[in-house]
């Protein structure tokens, strides 16, 4: 850009001020956000169908995944092409209104995200330690989700106001950028430590790290005794636990993963000092790869969840079976059913074993249900 700004009194129509790679180049690019794009609509749109096609998946961690769903669509439908094209041109093409909106959009979603991902995280913290007494119920889980948005909302209104289109060459007005504009530099590094960097990733993180850590301690140091009348449901409640902390753990590591280069990177520009040439060389390269790291994450959960996740595998097998975009789903009931004749077999075998002990026999019914109403 510098390099084309010398002979801007030459043409205006230098591609140097308008292109910023060449066509092949631009080419992966739209390959690799197109890539995301599609998997992130259509997992992300799996994600909410199966949790409000089956009444069974209605959880209060269910509720609080679908909030993440909506969170990453609004990143991948507001800001995906947004980047890209600014990945693509030099200019902002999208006009002042979009200038505004966009990194708007794009605050809000993130810290719902995070603050979403800290919501599942107490959520499970308090079902593991304390099953029968601090629990989040369905309605709580409404109020914190209504409070997560008005809270992502709040915290970035400075983005929509700071954010302008800036002309950076006085002889070219077609070339602006969409930069953020502080009347004093200092405001805007400590708004990034602060809000964006502080309590829209650190502070949540930690969070989140002592959550599982004490899950951790509770449920992997746990000894369940083998010779109680309780013990065979305890194992297969501990066991579902464990099956849903480990998927969650994976979704907040990859949330770290993702968007922690682009965060590095806003941190060494804003609080780094004066940059180097041969990061300013590197910068233009890294940068857009940080992007679109930290927007594949959108992408990511839906594939998690499938994996590690044997309901959300078959429900979003189901909905394409279905080729329905509303109506109860049916899947359930096969995998209760399953779930019911393994629990049966288990449980038969600890009862046969256990007979000749007191206390009331424990029923294929409640260990069923244990099996199939832990976790998500």
């Amino acid at each position: 850009m510098m390099n084309a700004s010398m002979h801007a009194n030459d043409s205006v129509f230098l591609p140097e001020l308008f292109y910023r790679h060449s066509a092949a180049m631009t080419a992966v690019y739209c390959i690799a956000y197109l890539l995301v794009f599609a998997i992130g609509i259509v997992g992300n749109f799996f994600v909410i169908a199966v949790v409000f096609r089956s009444p069974r998946m209605r959880t209060v961690t269910n509720f609080f995944i679908v909030n993440l769903a909506v969170a990453d669509i609004l990143v991948i439908v507001f800001c995906l092409p947004a980047t890209l094209m600014s990945n693509i041109f030099v200019p902002w093409m999208l006009g002042w209104w979009m200038c505004k909106t966009v990194p708007y959009v794009q605050g809000v979603s993130v810290a719902a995200s995070v603050y979403s991902l800290v919501a599942v995280s107490l959520d499970r913290f308090l079902a593991i330690w304390w099953p029968l007494k601090c629990q989040i119920t369905k309605g709580r889980a409404r109020i914190m989700i209504m409070l997560i948005w008005c809270v992502s909302l709040t915290i970035t209104v400075p983005w929509a106001i700071v954010f302008d289109m800036v002309r950076i060459y006085s002889d070219v007005p077609e070339v602006q950028l969409c930069m953020e504009v502080w009347t004093d530099p200092i405001d805007g590094s400590f708004y990034f430590l602060m809000v964006n960097f502080g309590f829209g990733y650190i502070l949540p993180m930690i969070l989140i790290t002592m959550c599982y850590v004490l899950i951790y301690i509770k449920v992997w140091k746990r000894h369940i005794p083998t010779d109680t009348k309780d013990a065979q449901m305890e194992r297969m409640q501990q066991k579902s636990k464990v099956k849903v902390v480990k998927m969650l753990v994976a979704v907040v590591i990859l949330f770290v993963i993702s968007w922690l280069p682009l965060y590095a990177i806003f941190a060494r520009i804003k609080l780094g000092g004066e940059i180097e040439q041969w990061e300013e060389d590197i910068l233009p390269i890294a940068t857009p790869i940080a992007q679109w790291l930290g927007a594949s994450n959108s992408c990511i959960n839906p594939i998690l969840y499938a994996f590690f996740n044997k309901k959300y595998r078959k429900g979003f097998v189901q909905i394409i079976k279905s080729r329905k975009c509303c109506g109860r789903l049916r899947y359930y009931e096969t995998v209760a059913m399953m779930s019911s004749s393994t629990s049966m077999r288990k449980s038969s075998h600890f009862y046969n074993n256990n007979s000749s002990k007191k206390g009331p026999p424990i029923t294929d019914t409640t260990v069923s249900y244990i099996s199939n109403n832990t976790g998500v």
